[in-house]
């Protein structure tokens, strides 16, 4: 049975030592798993514990200049040279691009390699978070211990072109072929990955498997708001950065003629006072809306306010997602779902946990789901609220997702 899982995540912990939330929801599983949790992220190294950071952050050996030193003399780094020029995808910023994720994969993978002096070789798992710099440090140290299982997840920034045009010419196939597995927390991003990648992965390497979110099944949904309360409780989470399009949701509220509505945002970034200029012009002068601008909360924070309060929506208005995390939170605790067609959303959202709408359709398509909800009798609220819950405990729950992908413990009962 694998003693050591190491973790790489370029963002897995911050420079000042503390862990990013994102990670740590699967952290309790793997403890629980793996004699030791090693996380490689791109700020250093550190052993890891249920709760997080169990030894101070280390920044071992010279990984940094070496990096720098090395990655005009990979191999990987010209055969992607020779890829670009191929498709006519050569230019000065890409090549930059391209020499910069080698050196930083090169930097990770010298970090890993400090780990593995210390790992019986087959009873180690190599486990990267993303298929970008970290998944290629991942297989370079695969490549180096070929009994050492090495897995690797594809979510949306790492695999979708349009979010990044160099995607295709980011290691993708040095990685497919040395990595024993390859899994997309959707549909859609593992389409996307065989569509450029053109036939030259082995089916039998690539699965779909959701990221999930943390924490164990709820027992029994909360009667709604509107019915226990008299007001209708909407929710969101999103950072304020353009492709979230929050302002949408504005939009969508400054034209609610229902009844009472209490909106509740959660989540910070650069938008927040051009956010909270168009809220106070927009909603201000409503007598049916009061909302509350949060900020940025701790995660851990977030699932004590879906413990304590009840909500009657989530809405997400995401220009592009993966498989949004934050509404899974929500649906762990039976809040139904109104969201964008896009990205993985409809394998998230299904019909009886919550409404679709068109992109294209922006504001009106956010009121519109918004009242049909509202229009909905108690009963059918309680079974789309049951729904929502019944669907994160069958395919959202990280503790039910992570067998999946390290069969060789959990088989093990460890």
């Amino acid at each position: 049975m694998p003693k050591t899982v190491i973790y790489l995540s370029s963002c897995g912990i911050h420079p000042d030592g503390k862990p990013d939330p994102f990670m740590m929801q699967e952290l309790p599983w793997l403890t629980r798993h793996f004699g030791r949790v090693v996380m490689v992220s791109f700020a250093g190294v550190a052993t890891l514990d249920e709760k997080g950071v169990d030894f101070p952050l280390a920044r071992v050996g010279l990984a940094a200049p070496h990096s720098w030193l090395a990655a005009p003399f990979s191999k990987d780094f010209w055969k992607e040279v020779a890829h670009l020029f191929r498709e006519h995808k050569m230019t000065p910023v890409a090549l930059a691009k391209l020499f910069l994720f080698t050196r930083r994969g090169l930097k990770m993978h010298y970090w890993t390699e400090r780990v593995l002096r210390g790992c019986t070789e087959g009873q180690t798992v190599l486990y990267s978070c993303w298929m970008s710099f970290d998944g290629y440090a991942a297989a370079l140290s695969k490549r180096k211990h070929p009994k050492t299982r090495c897995v690797v997840r594809g979510h949306a920034f790492d695999i979708d072109i349009e979010r990044n045009p160099m995607n295709p010419y980011l290691m993708k196939r040095m990685i497919a072929d040395v990595a024993d597995g390859l899994y997309f927390i959707s549909r859609v991003a593992k389409d996307q990955f065989q569509e450029y990648m053109r036939g030259t992965v082995k089916p039998s390497k690539v699965r779909v498997l959701a990221m999930g979110s943390g924490g164990e099944p709820i027992s029994g949904c909360k009667r709604a708001p509107r019915f226990a309360q008299g007001i209708l409780r909407v929710v969101s989470c999103a950072q304020l950065i353009p492709i979230k399009q929050v302002p949408i949701l504005v939009e969508a509220l400054s034209r609610w003629e229902g009844g009472a509505l209490h909106w509740t945002h959660i989540g910070g970034g650069p938008g927040m006072e051009e956010l909270r200029r168009m809220v106070e012009e927009k909603l201000d002068s409503k007598q049916n809306i009061i909302y509350e601008l949060m900020g940025t909360v701790d995660n851990a924070d977030v699932n004590r306010m879906y413990e304590k309060r009840s909500y009657d929506v989530f809405i997400n208005t995401s220009q592009k997602e993966g498989v949004p995390v934050s509404m899974m939170e929500a649906m762990r605790y039976g809040i139904p779902v109104i969201a964008p067609k896009v990205g993985g959303i409809p394998e998230l959202v299904h019909q009886d946990a919550g409404y679709l709408y068109l992109p294209e359709e922006g504001s009106d398509g956010v009121l519109k789901r918004l009242n049909m909800l509202a229009d909905l009798s108690e009963s059918e609220t309680d079974k789309m609220r049951q729904a929502a819950m019944k669907h994160w405990n069958r395919d959202c729950c990280s503790s039910a997702l992570l067998p999946k992908l390290f069969p060789e413990v959990a088989e093990k009962g460890a």
